[in-house]
């Protein structure tokens, strides 16, 4: 059972609205999909035997008392409307107390998966002091709302403990009161006494069940939080497959017209924004950081949808489609920073394309320069890659990067600031061979580097919520202003 929920979680959360999901730490999400899904199967499989083996064992005794005595029966379950209010009354503070647990194991699994991440910057920068007081801090207020559950769940219980004593004490009184009648015999009271008791035990074993409902509760809301955001629509999925294919051979273009955008609650990044890029041709965007660079690429990758405006891709042909998730697949995408995974080299290549065959690996590695070192390795194809692509420099990372996003032979080639750690000469060589591999490929660049700008059909600059093609004067004046 705990697999299947996070097998339909973890799906449920890949098919998620990115920018519905952005607001979420990865931590985050890998709690949910690990310790929130395994509390409510836990506790599905621990609440259904013991409810029912407390509710058989409760109506047999109660059946019993009832055909031999009503009085004694009511005498014995009068406790319980007292015992359910408490319950009752309570259940919102255990659901508190559930709800800040996971929240503070959550942030508890964000950070341990930061700190190991980025284990080699904090001992660069001597963080490791700072690092362990945050943890000890993040540990004391686990403790905290530890110590204060578990006192409320103290007092909780001595009040119920109490309230049965109470009863079982009266129906001992009781029973030796009729005794003393002649109304029953010493056998009847015994048999009472003890049918009283596991009365009252089979009742409170059903109460107790309260904190494992709350912590299945809280974190089922944990989760279906994540799992009702808006998901994804694969609209035009065909038409998005069939022009990739016709795309390899005649290209495909992507334009922008009138396009606004600005991220929730805050001002444009840019209004009425026109772009466009042919197939053969290289697009740069520039601009100061932080302006829309990587908006913009996300926008066409259909991460991000416009306020207003159109965004489409085309064909020769006379074929278009607007811009949505269905679209990603004419696109390879290189970001930012470090995108390879554990595994071999190969397996990271074959990511991009399952059923590439060697010589289409080679062919990639070679068109993004990563060749000359990757078959220097010892193991060639074969190297463990580790975690981030520990053991390659970022220069080699880079090239890794671009040669796989080349093997997945999209008509469209994305790289946001994809080239920044290699030397002129060799970001030289690897856009040439990206042109030369496939002529009607079209490529977008997000850079900074003049190197870039010469290879460039036209240029794009985003800056202060405007969105212009440049000249090369206006080039020249961006180039000395920053």
């Amino acid at each position: 059972m705990t697999n299947e929920i996070r097998a339909d979680i973890y799906e449920q959360v890949l098919h998620t609205d990115w920018a519905s999901l952005a607001g979420y730490r990865s931590g985050d999400l890998l709690f949910r999909v690990n310790g929130d899904a395994g509390a409510v199967a836990n506790s599905v499989l621990t609440f259904l035997p013991n409810a029912v083996t407390a509710l058989i064992s409760f109506g047999g005794a109660f059946v019993i008392m009832v055909s031999h005595d009503p009085a004694m029966a009511a005498l014995a379950l009068a406790g319980g409307p007292v015992s359910f209010l408490a319950t009752r009354c309570t259940t919102r503070r255990l659901r508190r107390f559930q709800r800040e647990n996971q929240e503070v194991a959550s942030d508890r699994t964000v950070f341990d998966q930061e700190t190991f991440q980025n284990l080699q910057f904090i001992k660069a920068f001597g963080m490791l002091n700072q690092v362990t007081e945050k943890f000890y801090h993040i540990q004391r207020r686990a403790m905290d709302v530890a110590a204060r559950q578990n006192r409320f769940q103290a007092y909780r219980m001595m009040l119920t403990s109490l309230i049965g004593q109470g009863i079982g004490y009266a129906c001992y009184g009781f029973a030796i009161y009729r005794l003393w009648q002649g109304e029953i015999t010493y056998g009847t009271m015994t048999m009472f006494v003890g049918m009283a008791g596991a009365l009252r035990g089979s009742f409170n074993s059903i109460l107790s069940l309260a904190p494992t409902a709350v912590r299945a509760c809280v974190s089922a809301e944990r989760i279906m939080e994540v799992v009702s955001l808006p998901r994804e629509l694969l609209e035009d999925e065909e038409a998005a497959k069939r022009m990739k294919e016709t795309g390899r051979q005649t290209g495909v273009y992507v334009q922008m017209r009138a396009v606004d955008f600005a991220y929730e609650g805050q001002k444009w990044v840019y209004q009425k924004a026109d772009f466009e890029a042919n197939p053969g041709e290289i697009v740069a965007l520039i601009g100061p950081s932080g302006q829309g660079k990587t908006t913009t690429l996300n926008l066409l990758l259909g991460l991000y949808h416009p306020s207003s405006g159109d965004i489409r891709l085309g064909n020769p042909g006379g074929e278009s489609l607007e811009i949505s998730s269905s679209t990603r697949c004419m696109f390879s995408y290189i970001p930012q920073g470090n995108t390879l995974f554990s595994g071999t080299i190969r397996e990271n290549m074959l990511m991009a394309k399952p059923q590439a065959g060697e010589e289409e690996i080679i062919a990639a590695l070679k068109s993004a320069c990563a060749w000359e070192f990757v078959q220097k390795l010892e193991d060639g194809l074969e190297t463990q890659v580790r975690e981030r692509g520990q053991r390659f420099s970022e220069g080699q990372k880079q090239r890794l990067s671009i040669a796989r996003a080349l093997l997945a032979d999209a008509p469209v080639l994305i790289l946001d600031e994809a080239t920044s750690a290699l030397d002129v000469v060799t970001e030289r060589r690897v856009l040439n061979n990206i042109i030369k591999r496939e002529p009607y490929r079209t490529v977008i660049v997000a850079a900074h580097r003049p190197s870039v700008f010469t290879l460039c059909s036209r240029v794009y600059k985003i800056q202060d919520g405007g969105f212009s093609q440049v000249d090369e004067r206006g080039l020249q004046e961006f180039l000395e202003a920053f």
